[in-house]
Parts: C-alpha cells; structure tokens; sequence
C-alpha cells in the first residue's frame, strides 16, 4: 500500500498488510478493505472482496486451498506522520518489536510473521523513529469491512524514519486489547 504523507516527504510505501480471522467456529467470512487509491496485488485474488472459510486456529481457506493470512498492497492516500513515537537504537530494534507488538494485540505467529519481514528494513542506520498508526488512523486510509461482524478488531500499521542521531519525540502511549470472541488482526507498515 502506498501512502502520501501529508507533510510532503517522499512518497511511502506500505508492504505486507495482512489479515489474520480467529472466529469462535469454521466461519463462512466476506472481508473487504478498500485503500483510498486502489490495489496493487492481493492474495488470493480479491475480486469483489474475499469470500473464505474461517477457522479458530487462524486457517483461511479460499477456493480449496489454505492461506495463513488475506494479503493486500495499494494505494493508501495521504496521511500526516505521528509526531508520537520511540527512539529505538538498531541493536535493539528486535527486543523493541517483540515488546510493542505484544502490548498491541498481537500473538506470537502475528508477531513473528512481522518481525521476520520488517526487521532486515531495520538494520542500516544506528537509530529509529518508530510509530504505530492505530484502527482509527487505518480506518481512515482503508477502510475494513468484515461479515459477520467481528468481536475484536486490531489494525496496526508501523511507519519508522531511520535516523543518524536520536531526536527528542513524545512518547505514544499504547493500550493494549482485549481479544474476545471473533478476532480480526491486520498488520502492515510504511517504507520510506
């Protein structure tokens, strides 16, 4: 997904939103998301949204073949950077990621899954802004639409600047979820 920052800087791009379905039972789930410029790829294939069958252990299958995650790339939109965020140095950028993630909401297949693509982006400059966009800020940029209805849903999408020297910022505060019943988790996060 490729978002425009409100504040003029390049242009960003998102990679590797996805979506995790706990239902309480095998589910039959329509999930749509609509970023605000369109798609860029899917998988499997979204056409008018995805129809899948659901099941507790995070299983998503689609068309007789089984998926860990619903992936999506595209356009975004504008949005203006948090000003709230951390200073991670690059040696401990690992620990950081294991800590936050698990005060946001996430397991630890989610949390894996999202160390494992964002930390190699992670390892050049000696320190880090990072952010962490919630449901409401995802929302905005695209729109989820999940039916039936979920009980819990977690949106979180990392934007970070690589930094050569640390910088003063505001501390984000994070509260972390309650996972009940129907759980829909999407991650993804922003490339400068």
């Amino acid at each position: 997904m490729k978002f425009e920052n409100a504040a003029f800087q390049p242009q960003a791009e998102c990679a590797k939103p996805a979506i995790y379905l706990y239902p309480t039972a095998k589910t039959q789930v329509s999930v749509k998301v609509d970023p605000k410029g369109g798609f860029t790829y899917t998988d499997p294939e979204y056409g008018n949204g995805w129809e899948v069958t659901a099941y507790p252990d995070g299983k998503i299958v689609v068309d007789g073949k089984e998926y860990p995650y619903l992936f999506w790339e595209g356009r975004g939109g504008l949005y203006q950077t948090p000003e709230k965020g951390f200073i991670v140095e690059r040696n401990n950028v690992h620990q950081f990621l294991v800590e936050k993630l698990t005060q946001l909401g996430l397991n630890k297949q989610e949390s894996f899954d999202f160390i494992e693509y964002w930390e190699p982006y992670m390892k050049d400059a000696p320190y880090y802004f990072v952010t962490f966009m919630d449901n409401e800020a995802l929302d905005a940029l695209a729109p989820l639409e999940v039916n039936p209805q979920p009980d819990t849903i977690i949106r979180i999408l990392m934007d970070f600047e690589p930094l050569e020297k640390p910088k003063h910022v505001i501390g984000l505060e994070i509260k972390t979820p309650t996972r009940n019943g129907f759980t829909v988790v999407e991650w993804g996060g922003v490339k400068h």
